[in-house]
């Protein structure tokens, strides 16, 4: 008699996909914002502006200087003492090649010349300093 009182339930055998759905989708957001973030260096440098067609380059050798005063040669870092050297083996396969030297533009003026110096004793004929172009009307 008490199945008459109470309908026959049956056992629900389905899965609720829209909480999975959410989550999976939560995360793909996180992945998505995160992810240009693990690809960047590890410094990053701020180019002083100037109004200025780019050339065309030839072959470069990229000396990076940070804010910090840390210098990366072809983005691996380098010290101040080892530079020289490291320049020197560089230039000997590169002859031709063009240094260009990407400081931030707080870092110091001394510290640009003491890289230029230090490039120069490493036999390097050819200096470019990299800037960003200032896109905005002069008038």
């Amino acid at each position: 008699m008490q199945s008459r009182l109470r309908p026959a339930t049956k056992l629900m055998a389905e899965i609720n996909m829209v909480p999975f759905t959410d989550v999976v989708l939560v995360l793909l957001v996180i992945f998505m914002v995160t992810t240009p973030f693990l690809f960047q260096g590890d410094f990053q440098v701020k180019l002083p502006k100037v109004a200025a067609p780019s050339p065309n380059l030839p072959e470069t050798v990229t000396l990076t200087i940070t804010q910090g005063g840390k210098v990366y040669l072809n983005d691996k870092e380098t010290s101040m003492d080892e530079l020289a050297g490291v320049l020197t083996q560089m230039m000997r396969s590169k002859p031709e090649a063009l240094v260009m030297i990407n400081a931030d533009k707080n870092v110091s003026h001394g510290t640009v010349a003491e890289v230029m110096s230090k490039a120069y004793l490493a036999g390097v004929t050819k200096v470019g300093i990299a800037v960003e172009l200032d896109n905005s009307d002069p008038k």
